[in-house]
């Protein structure tokens, strides 16, 4: 009945790197053409405009000279304060780096006024005014890195102020008398460079958090309708590729977490726009409500395409003869599958007469759906822009003519027409199982689990078109009484957005740590164990606790960050407090290798190679630049500005597009204008008196080993590679699917009867939530080991990839079960399955959970499998397989319906939870066989059992 198109395999993650052809540059130059919209490239504009301000007041003579040669510092500020972020993001970054910028010199102030006050008249070196220098910085260094990397939205201050304490300490040092003019010429640039990025913010296409969520809505809401065509067509016409349903799926949750982000965002930002921060909270909640229906529709895709795959390998079922009490007759040697289609039984025709009834009517609907969908699109568009034209427009004699069509929506009625579409379905429904039930009382459809998967597929999209009327009416109503634009304030203060949730910014990639044990278990709700120890139970117990709690933050990540980051700074900046080394330290500007080494000495997990060698090259191909544009403009100041606002525009593109290349453009971005800069000011006596070659050598000399010894650092004691976090990460997944599955079976057996059950719901929420965002991370990770060397052998990324995509449909389905217990509630449906899963009448739960501990275990500690037999349990009436309970009661579910239980909601979400418990049991199956692949079975068992 169902079509058995080819599967292809995914090409997610890149296996191995491609040679250069001219096919590869056909799809290179595709890839650039794709990337070069408009909104890019408003984004583009804003931030050369930007950095071309700060760098056309570098070239205002009487400003360098008054200020001096510090100036150039504005056009570092703006590299890092974008202003193509919105304006509440931008405000943030720039209030704590200005408030950063006066803390560090106030406290450069103190320094160097104790410096002073210790040195003799006329002393140039001091031994105890150096201690006082070096202090004053490596105190100064390490709390600055521990914000840094501590706490995200403070970032930009912290390098803020690292630049301004690493230039005032070491030139306060040589001229002490000099320290309010070298305190200025640093703070005052960095004060224009926020000033440049926020002016151009405002005036340019400015964005707020609530702009900035639109478009994400517009690209979730496009990707449930995309999935909804391509499942409906595939489920009921056979006509679509699976993989492509797989990777709309993915790309449903990466538009979703995008989403989730930007809602973020707008509950603590300031915007200007039609819709404000508590619609904004009721959009998303009804959006993820739609996604966990929708969810419904891709998981049948899914377990069809095992059901047709196991078909085409001939995978041997766990045969079912007689009734419930009858036992199973299979050979332990024989691959097991509980979603095998072969030697069911039943009647073929039965489930024949279901598609016909079923296909038309769930065609129908879906297409009502999606026009639906294409209306919240229309409608959602409509909200980024007011109904009348600006009064500047108006006068403008070159605009362009009205369009018909600005103001049109896809239907007049969208809320009226989707109720009509579901009360049609319900219709035609009704009228369909009077036929079939007409003839006859009861049914037997076979295959049976294919019976259950269309039981599922149907509910799913009825559940889809239910909570979709949610959604479309509240875009309805806001499209038609929002008509203008005004001001919305947050109601959550800004200071909370320092919260740190274990988000690491890795060059522009978010790496979420791991909450420790005692955390994920006091978050579960459960008792921490210590097995070496008691709780402290005395005032000197606990002393010693927490000073055990101290010596455990040293160990930290952020604690070691912070050491390693301070450890570079005070090293590069030894010289300039040496008799020896403080002169050509200082002509050389020396500060530049450490404040390149601040810049560039972040948390690397995976690619450090890579990014070292993409630094050293953007070090290179901006002084490379920098010469060429000296050369053509001989120096002239409107060549020079026009020149590098051109070159601008190419660099910001190559930036913001290439996320490979992210590091290796903010460094070009860096060092391209301040080799012109210094060059510049050289022209006019300010700063080194050299030529444009002798600059670019300095300045390249100084950049590179600020980053050398930044890579240097990294790699002590070991460099944190990706292989490695890849399993780790994997291995915790695996726990918390565990945990996950738990909560559910808890919830099934349980009942309502825990008054926690509320809480209970939003701890599984937010533990589904992580265990998403550590399996997009994985996928980043694992994306990024194509460019770590096998210097040890060859690293397994096709069964790590396996592993990832197993992982992640074990999630989809258990939180998919967890969603239909909801339909189960007080209904006999919900007690037969609490009867079939009872750990007092059998152990499968119980062999579920112990076989994600063992693999948990395993892959974490890299230590072989134990004989343990996951495919099978061993009892006194014999061995059974795991899958054989829950085949018994999908074999009871299918046989002999009446027309009642197709009627009855809940035996509807009776079948889906038994697809799904049914189909997790398979993909445990696949996850053991990928572990055992990686870490093999314990060779003194491995004759005895055959695992």
């Amino acid at each position: 009945m169902f079509g058995k198109p080819g599967l292809e395999k995914s090409a997610e993650i890149p296996l191995k790197p491609k040679r250069l052809t001219w096919s590869n540059i056909s799809k290179c130059y595709g890839y650039l053409m794709k990337k070069a919209t408009w909104p890019m490239a408003k984004r583009v504009i804003k931030a050369a405009v930007a950095y071309w301000l700060a760098y056309v007041i570098d070239l205002i003579v009487p400003v360098m000279q008054a200020i001096g040669s510090g100036t150039f510092l504005a056009i570092v500020m703006v590299c890092y304060f974008q202003p193509s972020r919105t304006f509440g993001s931008l405000f943030e970054s720039a209030a704590w780096g200005i408030i950063a910028a006066f803390i560090a010199t106030v406290w450069s102030l103190i320094a160097i006024t104790i410096s002073n006050a210790l040195r003799e008249p006329g002393q140039m070196f001091d031994i105890s005014a150096t201690i006082v220098h070096v202090s004053f910085l490596a105190i100064g260094t390490f709390v600055l890195s521990y914000d840094k990397i501590k706490w995200p939205p403070m970032r930009y201050g912290a390098i803020n102020a690292c630049i301004i304490m690493t230039f005032s300490l070491t030139q306060s040092y040589v001229h002490p008398d000099n320290k309010f003019q070298i305190i200025k010429s640093l703070l005052i640039p960095m004060l224009i460079g926020p000033a440049c990025s926020l002016l151009v913010n405002i005036l340019l296409w400015p964005e707020n958090a609530t702009t900035n969520y639109i478009p994400y809505l517009h690209e979730t809401l496009q990707s449930f309708m995309d999935l909804l065509d391509q499942e409906a067509h595939f489920f009921l016409r056979d006509t679509y590729n699976r993989n492509t349903i797989a990777k709309l799926h993915r790309t449903v949750q990466d538009n979703l977490a995008n989403l989730d982000n930007a809602k973020r965002e707008a509950q603590h930002e300031v915007s200007f726009s039609k819709i404000g921060p508590e619609d904004i909270l009721e959009i998303t909640r009804l959006v993820k409500s739609m996604h966990m229906t929708l969810g419904g529709l891709a998981l049948s895709g899914v377990i069809e395409e095992e059901l047709m795959k196991d078909g085409e390998e001939g995978t041997v079922e766990i045969r079912i003869n007689g009734d419930d009490t009858d036992q199973t007759s299979f050979s332990v040697d024989e691959p097991l599958s509980p979603t095998s289609t072969i030697g069911t039984i039943g009647n073929e025709e039965d489930f024949s007469n279901l598609l016909k009834i079923f296909r038309p009517i769930c065609t129908e609907l879906s297409v009502a759906c999606q026009l639906c969908l294409a209306d919240c699109i229309a409608r959602v568009d409509h909200l980024q822009h007011n109904c009348c034209e600006p009064w500047y427009y108006r006068s403008w004699p070159f605009k362009h003519k009205p369009r018909a069509d600005h103001n049109k929506n896809v239907l007049d009625d969208p809320f009226g027409y989707l109720q009509e579409a579901i009360a049609k379905f319900h219709d035609s429904r009704e009228e369909a199982l009077d036929s079939l039930f007409g003839e006859t009382q009861t049914i037997s459809p076979s295959p049976q689990r294919l019976f259950l998967l269309l039981i599922l597929f149907e509910n799913s999209l009825r559940e889809v078109s239910e909570s979709l009327g949610f959604l479309v009416g509240i875009i309805k109503v806001l499209s038609t009484t929002r008509q203008s634009k005004k001001f919305w304030f947050p109601e959550i203060p800004i200071l909370k957005r320092i919260r740190n949730f274990g988000e690491i910014d890795e060059d522009g990639w978010k790496i979420y740590e791991h909450k420790s044990r005692e955390e994920e278990e006091e978050e579960l709700g459960n008792e921490v164990f210590d097995p070496d120890v008691t709780p402290p139970s005395n005032s000197i117990q606990k002393f010693w606790y927490h000073l055990w709690l101290i010596r455990n933050w040293f160990d930290s990540k952020y604690a070691v960050f912070a050491f390693k980051n301070t450890l570079i700074v005070t090293c590069l900046c030894l010289p300039a407090f040496l008799p020896g080394s403080y002169k050509w330290f200082d002509t050389y500007r020396g500060q530049w290798a450490v404040v390149s080494a601040v810049l560039s000495f972040a948390p690397t997990t995976g690619g450090a190679v890579l990014q070292f060698l993409g630094r050293l090259l953007g070090v290179g191909m901006g002084a490379v630049m920098a010469i060429i544009a000296w050369e053509m403009t001989k120096g002239n100041v409107y060549g020079l500005a026009s020149v590098l606002f051109i070159f601008s525009l190419l660099l910001w593109f190559v930036y913001l597009n290439s996320k490979v290349w992210t590091v290796g453009g903010i460094i070009m971005l860096v060092n391209f204008p301040l080799v012109l800069a210094n060059a510049y000011q050289a022209s006019y006596g300010v700063g080194m008196n050299d030529d444009i070659y002798t600059i670019a050598a300095k300045r390249t000399t100084a950049v590179s080993i600020g980053i050398t010894a930044a890579f240097v650092m990294n790699m002590i004691p070991w460099p944190h590679t990706g292989r490695v976090e890849v399993r780790h990460r994997l291995s915790r997944t695996i726990t918390d699917i565990g945990v996950l599955y738990s909560m559910t079976v808890s919830s099934l057996i349980k009942g309502n009867k825990n008054s926690n059950n509320l809480i209970t719901t939003k701890t599984f929420r937010k533990l589904v939530a992580r265990i998403n965002r550590s399996i997009a991370i994985e996928r980043l990770l694992l994306s990024r080991t194509v460019y770590e060397p096998p210097l040890r052998g060859n690293y397994p990324m096709e069964k790590y990839a396996r592993m990832i995509e197993i992982v992640e449909h074990m999630v989809n389905l258990v939180s998919g079960m967890e969603y239909t217990l909801h339909g189960l509630n007080e209904t006999e449906w919900r007690a037969d399955l609490e009867e079939a899963l009872d750990p007092s009448k059998c152990h499968y739960i119980t062999h579920i959970l112990t076989a994600f501990h063992i693999l948990s275990t395993a892959l974490e500690n890299r230590i072989p499998l134990p004989p343990y037999n996951i495919i099978s349990t061993a009892t006194k009436n014999g061995q059974y397989g795991l899958g054989y309970r829950v085949s018994r009661r999908i074999k009871k579910t299918a046989s002999e319906l009446t027309r009642d239980d197709l009627e009855t909601p809940a035996y509807a979400c009776y079948c889906a939870y038994l697809i799904k418990t049914s189909h997790l049991t398979n993909e445990l199956f696949k996850l053991v066989s990928v572990v055992k692949s990686l870490v093999g079975v314990n060779r003194y068992v491995k004759e005895l059992i055959d695992f």
